[in-house]
Formats: structure tokens, sequence, C-alpha cells
């Protein structure tokens, strides 16, 4: 994937960092990755830039994605599914993110979105992590599904049984 770029005050492009940040939110201390780009400080006061010092500046862009990452954070500190553990979940069994969605209920893609741009709800988190963590919670809802053919429900059934959760 290639690197996104911003421009700084001088007109050069310059890549997007991202660092790992610690914060303490209702008590509970979170981590998550953060983007940024560096550029050279200004004195809010005088206006003047400080070319011997950078120091991070966020676009709005990176802001709310650094918002939705925080949001996950905390989702996933209270139960929710982690994007990783719903892809490993996903690769080890072989079932597409669309079609884990529709097995579970939701949309086509919220499994896909959630994997790319973190949890979004607590209860959809809880029940995803829920099914993933529990072979019989599982095997119920593909059982249920009425959204995918029945021999694709005894390949996934089958999966389950011979890979264990």
């Amino acid at each position: 994937m290639e690197a996104k770029k911003n421009i700084t005050r001088e007109q050069k492009p310059t890549n997007e960092l991202e660092r790992t940040v610690e914060k303490k939110v209702k008590g509970i201390i979170l981590s998550y990755k953060e983007v940024y780009y560096l550029d050279y400080e200004v004195d809010e006061n005088t206006g003047m830039i400080h070319r011997e010092h950078k120091v991070a500046f966020y676009t709005k862009s990176q802001m709310n994605r650094n918002l939705k990452s925080l949001k996950s954070a905390y989702l996933i500190s209270k139960g929710a599914a982690a994007p990783e553990e719903i892809i490993r979940f996903r690769k080890k069994h072989h079932i597409a993110a669309s079609t884990l969605s529709v097995i579970l209920g939701f949309s086509k893609n919220t499994i896909s979105n959630i994997e790319n741009d973190g949890v979004t709800s607590l209860v959809s988190g809880r029940l995803i992590k829920m099914s993933i963590n529990n072979k019989d919670i599982m095997s119920h809802y593909i059982r249920v599904c009425d959204s995918i053919d029945t021999r694709k429900k005894e390949k996934f059934s089958k999966k389950l049984l011979e890979l264990g959760m």
C-alpha cells in the first residue's frame, strides 16, 4: 500500500506517519495507532515559523481516522472483537468477509468495513466476538442463515468441526 502524502507549509509533499499512542479513557488505558505528519512549529501568537523544530500536525481526515481508531480501541476493551481476530477466524475457516457478514445477519460489507475501519458498535462487536469464539453459536447461525445455499452451509459447518474454534 502506498504511503499517503500531505503538503507542508512550503508546499512540499511529506509522508504520513504513524505511531502508537496510549490514552486513559474512563479509567481504561487504551493503545491505538495514530496518523499524523510533521511540519515546522508555528508560534500561535506571532505567526512565526520555527524552521529548526518540527511537530505533529493532523489533517481533518487524519483526525477523523484517529478518533475512529480510539473509539475502536475503547470498544475492543469493552469486549468487542478486534479486526485482527475476525481476520484470523476468516482465514482459518476460509470464509469471505461478505459471507461471514451474511451468516451473522449483517449487511454484506459490514465485516469488511470493521476489518478496515475498526469496530463501530459495541453490540455488533460483542456479537461477532461471541460468535467467532463459540462453535455452537456459529454453527447455529450457519444453520439458520437463509442467504447461503445448503452446500455452503455444510461446507462451513464441516470446517468448524474439523478445525475447531
